[in-house]
């Protein structure tokens, strides 16, 4: 089942005092990243068929925090 929940802040905000496997995409979108299932530079799929686009001032952290991600999880 889907949950919602209705926020009224600041995501970056928030971004800052989640784990390291949460990505902030857009100022709108704050995402697990263990439950995507596809990345590119524009673009994130979700398990769920979801698609979102990452903002351009968010696609370089996002970027960097998925090859952190990946690089965490061969190790």
């Amino acid at each position: 089942s889907k949950t919602q929940i209705q926020f009224n802040g600041k995501l970056r905000e928030i971004a800052k005092d989640v784990p390291n496997n949460f990505l902030l995409v857009h100022q709108s979108y704050l995402i697990n990243s263990d439950f995507v299932v596809k990345y590119s530079y524009e673009k994130i799929k979700m398990y769920n068929n979801d698609e979102l686009n990452i903002s351009r001032p968010y696609r370089k952290k996002v970027r960097e925090q998925i090859m952190h991600h990946e690089w965490e999880n061969i190790k």
